[in-house]
C-alpha cells in the first residue's frame, strides 16, 4: 500500500470520528442511591403505568444520594423502569433540571429534547449528541423495592 492511500484512510477515519457521539457523558459523576417502596410508598408507580415519572432533586433521607442535578425515574414503553440524571448533557447546568412532559424531557436552558419512551434518553431535537446520563436500577417484585444506583 502506498503512502497516499494510507494518508487518505487516516484522514477519513479522523473526519469520521469527529461526527460520532461522545462516549463519555459530560455530566459529572456524583453518587446515586435511592430506595423506593413501590408497594407502600408509591403504589401509583407500577411498571404498568407507562409514562409515569418521579423526580428526586434533594435526598429524602440522610443516606440517599441524588446524582448531579437530581434523579428522574420513569416507566417506559417496555414496562420497565428507567433512571436518569436530571442534568441536560448538552449545557450541563446543574441547578436547572430538565422538564418532563409525556414521553419527552426538555432542557429549559438550551431547548434540547430527549426521548424517554424506550428508556434510553435519546436526543431528538437540537444538536446534542449525548444521551441523558442513565443510572442502574433493580426492582424486586416480591418486596416492591426499586433501588436506583450508580
Amino acid at each position: 500500500m502506498n503512502w497516499k492511500k494510507i494518508a487518505i484512510i487516516l484522514l477519513v477515519a479522523v473526519l469520521g470520528a469527529c461526527e460520532t457521539p461522545s462516549i463519555v457523558n459530560p455530566v459529572p459523576n456524583y453518587p446515586v442511591s435511592l430506595e423506593l417502596n413501590i408497594l407502600g410508598e408509591f403504589p401509583h408507580f407500577t411498571m404498568s403505568n407507562i409514562g409515569a415519572h418521579m423526580e428526586f432533586v434533594t435526598p429524602r433521607y440522610p443516606n440517599e444520594r441524588v446524582g448531579y442535578s437530581g434523579v428522574l425515574v420513569f416507566v417506559n414503553f417496555n414496562e420497565q423502569y428507567s433512571a436518569f440524571d436530571l442534568c441536560c448533557p448538552h449545557c450541563v447546568e446543574r441547578y436547572v433540571p430538565i422538564e418532563v412532559e409525556g414521553m419527552f424531557a426538555t432542557c429549559p436552558v438550551c431547548g434540547e429534547e430527549y426521548d424517554l419512551s424506550y428508556g434510553y434518553g435519546v436526543p431528538t431535537k437540537g444538536i446534542a449528541q449525548n444521551y441523558l446520563k442513565a443510572y442502574k436500577w433493580n426492582y424486586n417484585r416480591v418486596t416492591g423495592k426499586l433501588v436506583v444506583y450508580n
